[in-house]
């Protein structure tokens, strides 16, 4: 056994670790996306794309949850941003990694050179996207259209698109084809995750929309948004935005893709996606805008 498959299998307790607590949470799309990357495992036994997904998915997703609060932050960190930047100083190559959550990053990059490919670029752009948030969060600050189009264009189009084409080894031209489809997951989870979020203090309505529909940090703050017509028409606005994405994706999408991206695009963004924003375009708010009763103080 070569010393990267035996570092894999010392690490197998640490992914085990995250998985749980993933499952813990209730998410239902946590489920889906470990059996999503167990089964690409299975459909590839022989090829290190697999391991990689496995070990690079399951450190970035703790990195996530720490910077969104949704685990506390390890001994050792001043706040969420301070661990957030000292795994964004990792990845950039300035130092040894320090802690199991590094160690797999590191496996993943040596996973990665395995099979030519390099993900030093989009673990930078999820890393700054992640930051943004846990500098924002607890404090309720609207940003225009301009910065937060930025901070989610990192986060899901250079990270997550670009990043999963490398990951089934497709062309990189294709990016383009598949953006819109990565714009409209993005507002998917902005709507699903939108109570949470309030509750946190991030918004991501930007200020040229709460302007125009009459949406005040005070009412944000005060968790009773749930029957306001501003909040509401901006709610239907975004899912057909997101639905006019998808169909967008679909007329441009006249390339041949690998099975196992084909497989991933559409369990992992177009369905859950598809339906819960039909749903909401329709002006079915039932257990999607239900308001805040209490405000979750900033852990920074």
């Amino acid at each position: 056994m070569s010393e990267l498959h035996k570092e894999v299998f010392r690490l197998s307790n640490a992914r085990k670790e995250v998985f749980m607590n993933m499952l813990l949470r209730g998410k239902p799309g946590y489920k889906w996306f470990i059996l999503g990357i167990k089964a690409f495992k299975v459909l590839k036994p022989k090829s290190p794309r697999g391991a990689f997904l496995e070990n690079y998915y399951v450190a970035m997703r703790y990195i996530d949850d720490v910077a969104d609060g949704d685990v506390p932050f390890p001994e050792g960190y001043a706040s969420r941003t301070d661990y957030v930047l000292r795994k964004l100083d990792f990845v950039k190559g300035k130092r040894e990694p320090e802690d199991d959550i590094e160690r797999l990053l590191a496996v993943s990059s040596e996973l990665a050179g395995s099979f030519g490919a390099d993900f030093t670029e989009e673990s930078e752009n999820i890393l700054k996207s992640l930051l943004f948030d846990a500098n924002r969060r607890g404090t309720y600050q609207i940003f225009s259209e301009e910065d937060l189009a930025k901070h989610f264009f990192d986060l899901d189009i250079r990270g997550g698109v670009k990043g999963s084409l490398k990951i089934f080894g497709e062309n990189p031209d294709y990016f383009k084809i598949i953006e819109p489809l990565g714009q409209a997951e993005r507002i998917y989870y902005n709507l699903r995750d939108f109570n949470e979020d309030i509750g946190d203090g991030l918004i991501n309505i930007s200020g040229e929309d709460c302007a125009r529909l009459g949406i005040t940090e005070e009412l944000l703050r005060s968790g009773q948004y749930e029957s306001h017509p501003g909040v509401r028409t901006w709610f239907r606005e975004q899912a057909e935005k997101g639905l006019t994405l998808m169909e967008e994706y679909k007329r441009k999408k006249k390339i041949n893709l690998r099975m196992e991206t084909e497989i991933a695009l559409i369990f992992a963004f177009e369905l859950k996606a598809k339906d819960f924003m039909a749903n909401v375009a329709r002006g079915n708010f039932e257990g999607i805008l239900k308001g805040t009763k209490k405000v979750k103080k900033s852990s920074l």
